[in-house]
């Protein structure tokens, strides 16, 4: 059966590919069929086999904009405005999502957005593969046009590379809001886990008598419940009046929800491309189970690595900000940041950005992503770049008990502490051999903080930021925040 020459659909004008390693190009087409792939004046070929085809080539450094030709005896596709230069993932849930039309300041970002060597593709939503049907996307060059698609985190990450490096930098969007990072990990790596196999399990027996039409009538009346939502935000109501985002949906079989569902529809998808690292901001759906969560993003990193045959992929990922949760004081949110930074700490090749001041309490999705996508450019610009920059802000490494002091030692303070608003240090809690912590004082010595309290004569223990609202305010002296921990 003959079928048309086609490149696959993340191959199109204006595209990004990864300078300085090989790379493949591939598609489909009628078998026999040979393909020639020209790129920069090297070409290569295949023999198509059960309608695919693939064909290699050695990496390429940065140079003009270039075509990229692909032909069979029959037909001819040609690619124009193909670039190399540095493609980055940018995964996650929802604030990762979130549009630079949907930021702050966005119509001022927007119109500043002519950024020719910024490229951006969106792996297409699909929650579950139907036969026969394919949706599609188009790599766009960055400009005040097209600017107000692209992920917002991305947008500044790649603007602050630019800047730095002067290269063509790709992004590839591959996320979706609501998601646990269980969606992104692959079924067989899941299940080979004791701990992490509940993830599967459970939504195994949640499925247990599932039934389509009854499924269809909560799915209507959920529908229904976010339509009237949308309904009193857009008339202006708030808080108490306004109430909860109706969520989660209601599950099915084929719900993104699913655990290693989008593993499967959609990452699986650019595994060949060849990316230069990830950008990762994801958490919230999993504040629930905090316990797993260090090992769950380990094992999603190390299995990106192993599909894209790079154990030394870089990995960069956001810790939360504060969120109230419904409960400004709790700590779901600390336990999450935590599980964040043990995996920072264990995991090689991966940098943690610190956004604790950036969230608001009220909004799961703060407004202002430009620190954000800034620090994860810090991060790679020091650890991946290797340009002398300062990436970090403080980082707990140890506690000394002097004098009835409790000392806390950092890392990435040497240059000094300071107060970032106000002026008193806010956020510190001391607890003695009881473990009640209690609000202390803080002073800062040089690149250590002293702690104190009246009510905790002897204090053996010491936390920072650690509730789901908190305005602890310790940075370095290069502005970045310190990270929230607690030394038990």
């Amino acid at each position: 059966m003959n079928k048309p020459l086609s490149l696959d659909p993340i191959f199109n004008d204006h595209m990004v590919i990864q300078r300085n390693k090989r790379f493949l190009v591939w598609g489909t087409g009628t078998d026999g069929d040979k393909v020639t792939v020209t790129c920069r004046g090297v070409s290569g070929f295949a023999v198509i086999h059960e309608g695919q085809w693939s064909v290699a080539f050695p990496a390429m450094g940065v140079g003009e904009a270039c075509e990229l030709i692909v032909e069979t005896a029959e037909s001819i596709i040609k690619l124009v405005d193909v670039v190399f230069g540095d493609v980055w993932l940018a995964g996650g849930q929802s604030n990762m999502e979130w549009s630079l039309s949907s930021s702050d300041q966005a119509e001022q970002a927007i119109a500043a957005a002519d950024v020719p060597l910024l490229r951006f593709y969106a792996v297409p939503k699909l929650a579950y593969e139907q036969e026969g049907i394919q949706v599609t996307s188009m790599w766009k060059t960055c400009t005040p046009q097209t600017a107000g698609d692209i992920s917002a985190v991305a947008y500044y990450y790649a603007r602050a590379l630019i800047d730095s490096e002067q290269v063509p930098i790709g992004i590839i969007g591959c996320n979706w809001g609501g998601t646990s990072a269980s969606c992104w990990v692959a079924e067989e790596v899941l299940e080979a886990d004791a701990e992490l196999s509940i993830y599967t399990k459970e939504f195994t027996e949640q499925m247990e008598g599932f039934d389509w039409q009854e499924f269809e009538q909560v799915s209507r009346k959920y529908d229904e419940d976010v339509d009237h939502y949308n309904r009193k935000s857009e008339a202006g109501y708030k808080g108490e009046e306004l109430g909860q985002y109706p969520w989660p949906p209601p599950l099915s079989p084929h719900s993104f929800m699913r655990p290693c569902g989008l593993y499967e529809t959609m990452l699986r998808k650019v595994f060949a491309f060849a990316i230069k690292g990830v950008i990762y901001y994801q958490g919230e759906a999993d504040v629930d189970r905090s316990d797993l969560y260090s090992k769950l993003l380990e094992v999603l990193i190390l299995d990106w690595r192993r599909q894209w045959d790079d154990p030394e992929l870089p990995f960069l990922f956001v810790q939360l900000p504060i969120f109230d949760h419904n409960n400004p004081m709790g700590e779901q949110w600390p336990l999450l940041r935590e599980a964040q930074q043990q995996t920072a700490n264990r995991v090689p090749f991966t940098a943690m950005a610190v956004i604790l001041e950036c969230g608001e309490p009220e909004d799961i999705h703060p407004l202002d992503k430009k620190p954000v996508g800034e620090r994860l450019a810090l991060l790679a610009l020091d650890k991946v770049y290797g340009r002398a920059v300062k990436s970090s802000g403080p980082v707990y490494r140890e506690i000394r008990i002097e004098d009835g002091h409790a000392v806390l030692h950092f890392d990435h303070a040497e240059t000094g502490l300071l107060i970032r608003e106000g002026n008193r240090l806010v956020g510190f809690e001391a607890a003695g051999e009881s473990g009640e912590f209690l609000p202390v004082e803080a002073e800062i010595h040089g690149n250590t903080v002293r702690v104190r309290s009246d009510k905790v004569r002897i204090p053996r223990f010491v936390r920072y930021g650690w509730s789901n609202v908190t305005y602890a305010n310790l940075m370095s002296a290069e502005g970045l925040p310190a990270a929230p921990f607690r030394t038990i």
